[in-house]
């Protein structure tokens, strides 16, 4: 039986994808990409639909279909609904498992960069499997991660991360929106290059499908390479399916995507017309930043004599994380001495309050903030004996104002996982007028990465200045608001040890 097959018949996929006067319809142009993908006829009618979402010609298509497809296709178009529908296939009905050996196991991986899209997917696979009674009973137990089905394939969804194909025979590898691997702390792979090499090989023994599905993002990654070589390529090994959401759902209303690219159009261009974003670059690549890293260092002990400074991210502490980063010159050099995350859900007084213990460790006096909740830390700071100053720069001027330090290598960062993959996925993007920003993609934080920038910014601004800590308007702010609070340290004080 082939996927179409499946799709129509009342016993299996059809309940699942059908309307409510059980038509299929709307999903007629994603019956088309399938049968493309899996070398089934294709009418001669749907020779420009192939022609625009491929770039190819349908003559040449080759009749034994592709052993990889890559579906970049936008928001609203069905393709969590079409994974889940071609996972299921390739466990139940594809066959392969009848060539595997005796005892060993065989595996579809769903393979999602958030746990919220794993739910999604696992969740239309579940719809699936209970929806007709035949296939109900081809369930032997449902886990958490997936389904066991009686002829010993497993389906199993995987989040942000490949580890857990080891050891299996993959009959197929599923990965969803394929595009956002490597943004979101979740996901335990550096980007999607780094994912489909660690796929490949458990797909050998069966000769297994990879299908990823994703609407488009950034111009980068395995993603983009592998649409800029194979779409529009009649020669070419992978088949590129790209187009608008609205090509392969009809019912999704224009006036959705029209108000979307009103409100934002390099936004709405790649999330409803299919079209990578270029108005976003990789701010600076992995490897230069694990160029500066120190391996094996994870924290520097303070000195006497030495001059630190220190920068923290606060957060209300309900979702985002709140970070602190303590550092030191020496001769042109930024040296970074202390770092430390304080993951969300916390209680900022709780955070605030360990960071104060840390500070007066490294003998400072005051710290700097970004603006966010400026008062309220300055006020909490305050409470313990410390300064709190606001930034002088925003975000992103403090991102590219550490760019260059790390592409000179004057900056020495500790070994710190979450640090490089923090720096690694922050986007440079033009904005109207030319300006440039740097953030964190969607999904994605960057608290720790910020502390460091902000840090680097006031050690190599101010670090370097003989006789002086800092400029003395921020000297003088310091004196300030410690001396309000009565409870400012005589011995530290005299000592003049403080940071910017």
């Amino acid at each position: 039986m082939n996927i179409i097959s499946a799709i129509t018949d009342k016993n299996l996929f059809r309940p699942f994808l059908a309307d409510g006067q059980d038509r299929l319809g709307s999903w007629q142009n994603w019956g088309v990409a399938l049968r493309t993908l899996y070398g089934l006829p294709v009418k001669s009618k749907y020779a420009d639909l192939v022609k625009q979402c491929t770039g190819r010609s349908l003559d040449k298509l080759p009749k034994k279909g592709f052993s990889t497809g890559l579906f970049l296709i936008g928001r609203r178009s069905g393709k969590s609904r079409i994974a889940a529908v071609v996972g299921t296939f390739e466990a139940c009905l594809s066959g392969k498992e009848k060539l595997l050996a005796k005892g060993e196991q065989g595996l579809v991986a769903v393979v999602a960069p958030t746990a919220k899209q794993g739910r999604i997917i696992k969740n239309y696979t579940g719809a699936i499997l209970h929806g007709t009674s035949l296939l109900r009973n081809e369930v032997r137990k449902e886990t958490r991660e997936g389904f066991l089905l009686s002829n010993g394939v497993q389906i199993e969804i995987l989040i942000g991360d490949w580890r857990s194909i080891r050891g299996y025979s993959v009959i197929a590898a599923i990965v969803d929106e394929i595009c956002f691997f490597g943004l979101s702390e979740e996901s335990r792979v550096k980007n999607d290059a780094e994912l489909i090499r660690a796929i490949r090989p458990s797909l050998a023994t069966v000769g297994g499908r990879l299908i990823a599905i994703s609407s488009p993002y950034a111009q980068k990654g395995w993603a983009y390479s592998t649409y800029k070589k194979h779409f529009g390529n009649d020669e070419g090994s992978v088949l590129v399916w790209n187009c608008p959401s609205r090509t392969m759902n009809p019912t999704l209303d224009q006036s959705i995507v029209d108000e979307a690219l009103a409100e934002d159009l390099q936004s709405a261009k790649s999330e409803y017309l299919g079209e990578f974003r270029d108005d976003i670059v990789v701010w600076l690549p992995r490897e230069a930043i694990e160029s500066v890293v120190k391996s094996g260092r994870v924290e520097l002990l303070p000195k006497r004599g030495v001059r630190y400074f220190a920068f923290c991210d606060v957060s209300g502490g309900r979702s985002d994380a709140a970070a602190l980063a303590i550092a030191h010159s020496e001769g042109d050099r930024v040296v970074l001495d202390f770092t430390k995350n304080y993951p969300a859900p916390h209680n900022p007084h709780e955070v605030i309050a360990s960071m104060s213990d840390v500070l007066h460790r490294f003998e400072i006096k005051g710290v700097t903030g970004d603006n966010f909740s400026a008062e309220f830390a300055a006020s909490t700071f305050r409470s313990k004996g410390l300064g709190y100053n606001k930034s002088p720069l925003p975000k992103s001027a403090l991102y590219l104002e550490l760019l260059p330090t790390i592409c000179s290598a004057r900056i020495e960062l500790l070994d710190s996982e979450l640090l490089v993959n923090q720096l690694a996925a922050l986007e440079r993007r033009t904005r109207s007028g030319g300006k440039d920003t740097v953030d964190h993609p969607p999904g994605g934080h960057d608290d720790l990465a910020n502390a460091i920038a902000g840090v680097n910014y006031i050690t190599g601004k101010r670090g370097r200045r003989r006789g002086v800590m800092f400029e003395p308007a921020i000297s003088n702010f310091y004196e300030r608001e410690i001396n309000a609070t009565g409870n400012g340290n005589s011995k530290d004080s005299r000592r003049g040890k403080c940071s910017g």
